[in-house]
């Protein structure tokens, strides 16, 4: 005989479904439930008072930092980093360039591996992961940025000096509209320090969709973003694969 289930963790999960899928009010929540919006909203403060949850200004509650965290558990209970090392290997190989493996802490990115198959570019501290920092100028970071919740990419531009902001984020619009356009289009490109090298990134999903990692790739002159695109997915499917068999 099946163990009783609990109604009120059954609910609180449902509603961590229901904001995944986007922002909604206490009564949308309610309908969605089938609960009465008192009860309703009991479950929702107990949820925001762990994290797990905010509310907007408009009144809307999304998802919070606070799920990020179980995430991050999940991935650092399988060993990321030594599934990604062939991966990342093979497509270094392929491109002849850096390939960079990167996830959020919070609100802030960690680069857990780097490899670059280029001989005289090989360090083993490069292989290190490397600690948070923030990452609106890096693709990898904005891949991660636009798949997160949007207070994690507040924080971000509350690191950064007005003076110091990447040219293509002037304010708040400008970072919503530009991490719109990632997620639109699956990918983030970048221009680097370094003449005719840019940055792509694209993310590392699970099953469920939800965006695992960032895989990056340095892209130098003459070679054809679309061709290191189409490699840099397959890359992506690969691991995803590998780490949610």
């Amino acid at each position: 005989m099946a163990a009783p289930l609990i109604q009120s963790v059954k609910h609180a999960f449902r509603v961590l479904d229901l904001l995944a899928a986007g922002e909604a009010n206490l009564s949308s929540l309610s309908q969605s439930l089938g609960l009465s919006a008192p009860g309703t909203l009991k479950i929702v403060k107990t949820l925001e008072s762990l994290g797990m949850i905010c509310q907007c200004a408009d009144k809307r509650y999304r998802l919070s930092v606070g799920c990020g965290k179980y995430a991050r558990a999940y991935c650092s209970q399988h060993p990321l980093r030594e599934l990604a090392r062939p991966i990342l290997e093979r497509l270094s190989l392929q491109e002849n360039d850096r390939v960079v493996l990167s996830v959020l802490q919070g609100a802030l990115q960690v680069t857990l591996l780097v490899v670059d198959s280029r001989q005289y570019l090989r360090h083993p501290e490069l292989e290190i992961p490397q600690g948070a920092h923030p990452s609106l100028q890096l693709a990898t970071g904005r891949v991660l940025l636009a798949n997160a919740p949007w207070e994690c990419a507040l924080e971000q531009l509350a690191l950064y000096p007005a003076g110091y902001l990447p040219a293509d984020i002037r304010d708040e619009d400008g970072l919503k509209a530009l991490l719109a356009k990632v997620r639109r289009e699956g990918y983030a490109l970048v221009p680097t320090s370094q003449p005719q090298v840019s940055y792509l990134a694209v993310p590392v999903r699970g099953h469920s969709g939800a965006v695992l990692a960032a895989l990056g790739m340095h892209i130098t002159a003459p070679k054809k973003i679309d061709d290191s695109l189409a490699l840099a997915r397959q890359a992506a499917a690969e691991l995803a694969n590998a780490v949610v068999p």
